[in-house]
Order: structure tokens, then C-alpha cells, then sequence
């Protein structure tokens, strides 16, 4: 067997073990194909007409105002009130 192909035969193999931050550390973000080929998209397409519900746990705070990082929405009223 070729060197590239049991590179790639390594890379399909740390695809089904390792997150995908996991495998663009160790792989290159370049390659995250190889791990989306086996896990699916990394990151899940938005379903139109679907909208953010503001679960998120990761918020921004902009100036004074608190942003939703998933749709950066200003829920500044919705936190405090």
C-alpha cells in the first residue's frame, strides 16, 4: 500500500474517534472533508424559516447590549427582563 493512501486510510480512521476540532488539530482544517465524509456537515445547514430560539448558552456582550452568538440578535431585554 501507497503512503498517501494509508494516509488517508488514517485520517478516515481518526474521522469516526475524534471531534472535529480534534481532527483540524491534528489533521489540518484543510482535510476536515475527510471527517465530514463520515460524520456529516461540521456545522448543520440552517433549515429555512427556522428561527433562532436564543438557547444558546454563548452570549456576546456589545458595548452594553448582550448579543446572541447564534444569530446575533440583541437579547439584552430578553436576559434582564
Amino acid at each position: 500500500m501507497g503512503r498517501v493512501k494509508a494516509w488517508l486510510m488514517d485520517m478516515e480512521e481518526d474521522a469516526t474517534i475524534l471531534s472535529a476540532d480534534e481532527f483540524k488539530k491534528q489533521h489540518g482544517k484543510e482535510h476536515i472533508y475527510i471527517w465530514e465524509k463520515t460524520n456529516g456537515p461540521e456545522t448543520p445547514p440552517d433549515e429555512p424559516g427556522m428561527e433562532c430560539p436564543h438557547k444558546t448558552v454563548l452570549m456576546t456582550k456589545l458595548n452594553d447590549d448582550l448579543v446572541c452568538e447564534d444569530c446575533g440578535e440583541d437579547v439584552t431585554e430578553e436576559t434582564n427582563g
